[in-house]
């Protein structure tokens, strides 16, 4: 094809094409939107790798019009087939589902074969977690990128900041009045993230066991949610001011204590196909989050990400500070505990959760919930994630992409407490199917935040 014949439309070349992640992820996104009619005119998926693939090999999971490049990351002129079906494209986005060792060679190869220009919004450059693997090589990446393109050219991902609820969490924090006055140290006692997956590694262990929970996970999903939940106000709700305020309250999370935190490993994760019989890499992590500022000061926060969990589940659990004593019939009733539940997924939704009295003579409290289910709001299912980052990309905006600054201070809060895991002690081991290792209860319990709140359960009530 020649490149007359596609001056006019846009291509997303994906590196890594044959890689899982464009499997499950990028391609169903790509033919969702196809099917919605939201792509552009024109729009070709390319394919570029170093396996050596036929085009109609790769078609069969891109599409009838998918082609394939086999190139060396490293080598510039090795693009040239590249740069011959790119052509004269109106938009140009180059995808990097590669392992972040690879990103400074693709992004020096694209610059001196001419595929992106600094400054040229046409030609953008996508970048996959982890952007890196520690603060160090972090600023590496960002380095290399300022050399070839500008800010504006670049998207790093972090497709949990394009789900609905997350989104959603900045409407309801900032547009209902009634809970910005209390979102703080006087009213809330409490605040706990889980990250949580049913399953084990599966297939991934090539991956999984040279990353680990808190590279996978905690360093860019979870601290970004948390950003999110414990940031002030945004001067406006547009990208820029955004980031700022996510900066400022990943800027004011200290370094995580080793001794505050705990990581584990399921039993059986060293029977799964391509791990090391030694391997002391952590399915689970977690930890004490401590926040140097007035708003969070002295608030217990914790967060815990781990692989063959009880059930899938992310959520924020907010529990505010209990009223006082009730005394009724001559006993002291603590009554049910205030809490406010941000439910990422599944089952995507905000949940009050108060204490109301049962209906009857007596006078008993229990636990009542006041519901918001995202997926009430829309006649149609709501979009994965992906979908959502695609047409951001293809837009040119940048709403739910973190800047390079956050991914390095979230690196800065994690190197620490990585350092001394690979150079101390071992995961602790605990069963599928469970919350994880008992050193994780006993973390919040020794550090003031009374108990792990397990997605699903009921707060229910005590006496004394």
């Amino acid at each position: 094809m020649s490149a007359s014949s596609r001056a006019a439309g846009t291509e997303m070349v994906i590196f890594g094409a044959s890689g899982d992640l464009t499997r499950r992820k990028i391609l169903p996104a790509i033919e969702s939107l196809r099917r919605r009619g939201e792509l552009p005119a024109g729009f070709k998926v390319v394919g570029a790798g170093r396996t050596a693939l036929a085009t109609e090999q790769f078609r069969e999971t891109a599409g009838p019009e998918a082609e394939w490049c086999r190139l060396d990351y490293g080598d510039p002129a090795s693009y040239r087939a590249l740069k011959e079906l790119v052509g004269s494209s109106r938009t140009a986005i180059f995808y990097l589902a590669t392992p972040p060792a690879t990103f400074g060679s693709i992004i020096h190869s694209l610059s001196v074969a001419g595929l992106v220009k600094k400054g040229d919004a046409s030609r953008r450059v996508v970048l996959e977690k982890p952007l890196g693997q520690d603060a160090a090589s972090a600023r590496k990446i960002d380095r290399d990128l300022a050399a070839a393109l500008d800010e504006a050219q670049v998207f790093r991902i972090d497709h949990y900041l394009a789900k609905d609820t997350v989104q959603n969490t900045l409407a309801f924090r900032f547009s209902n009045s009634v809970f910005e006055p209390i979102w703080n140290r006087t009213l809330i006692e409490s605040i706990q993230l889980t990250a949580a997956e049913e399953a084990g590694i599966g297939t991934r262990a090539g991956y999984y066991d040279q990353i680990g929970a808190v590279r996978d996970v905690v360093q860019n999903h979870v601290l970004q949610v948390l950003a999110l939940v414990t940031m002030e106000p945004p001067t406006s709700f547009d990208p820029p001011a955004i980031r700022t305020a996510k900066l400022e309250a990943l800027q004011a999370m200290q370094p995580i204590d080793a001794g505050e935190a705990v990581r584990g490993q399921y039993l059986g994760y060293l029977e799964e196909p391509g791990v090391a019989a030694d391997s002391r890499r952590e399915t689970y992590a977690a930890a004490r989050i401590v926040m140097d500022n007035w708003r969070w000061d002295g608030v217990p926060i914790y967060i815990r990400a781990g692989k063959a969990l009880r059930r899938r589940a992310t959520e924020v659990v907010i529990r505010f500070r209990d009223a006082p004593h009730l005394r009724i019939g001559g006993r002291r009733h603590r009554g049910i505990p205030t809490l406010l539940v941000i439910r990422i997924q599944p089952q995507e939704g905000i949940t009050l959760r108060i204490g109301a009295k049962l209906p009857g003579a007596r006078f008993e409290m229990v636990p009542a919930g006041m519901s918001l289910e995202y997926a009430r709001l829309s006649r149609n299912p709501l979009p994965d994630a992906y979908e959502h980052v695609l047409r951001e990309i293809l837009a040119g905006g940048n709403s739910v992409f973190p800047s390079g600054a956050e991914i390095i201070r979230s690196w800065e809060i994690v190197d620490p407490l990585l350092s001394t895991w690979e150079h101390e002690g071992h995961p602790e081991p605990y069963a599928r199917g469970s919350w994880g290792p008992g050193a994780a209860e006993e973390l919040v319990a020794a550090t003031g935040g009374g108990r792990w709140l397990n997605p699903g359960e009921e707060p229910g009530t005590t006496t004394d």
